[in-house]
């Protein structure tokens, strides 16, 4: 299995498709993979009821992170919660002074 990689200090968009609409918008949260501490959060953006965007700000550094979306949606007397979480590499793509 190959994880996604991404240049250390982008920004990059993360994109979350339900099937079913949410209650509300998701939940979006980057973690450190070494410490599983939060780096951030934020409500995602909808662009219909069932397709959501996240902007993340990455860190400056090469690492192992984890992103999470989490959305609830209720049927009939019962909340349901969706949980997607994902691993993916952060790396220094600039080139090496030699």
């Amino acid at each position: 299995m190959t994880l996604p990689v991404f240049q250390a200090g982008n920004a990059v968009q993360f994109t979350w498709v339900s099937t079913l609409a949410p209650n509300s918008a998701p939940i979006f949260a980057l973690y450190e993979n070494n410490t599983d501490t939060v780096v951030s959060t934020m409500t995602a953006i909808s662009s219909d009821t069932t397709h959501y965007y996240a902007l993340g700000q990455l860190p400056g550094s090469e690492q192992w992170m984890t992103a999470e979306w989490t959305a609830e949606k209720t049927i009939g007397s019962s909340v349901w919660t969706f949980v997607n979480r994902f691993a993916f590499a952060v790396k220094d793509g600039r080139p090496s002074a030699n």
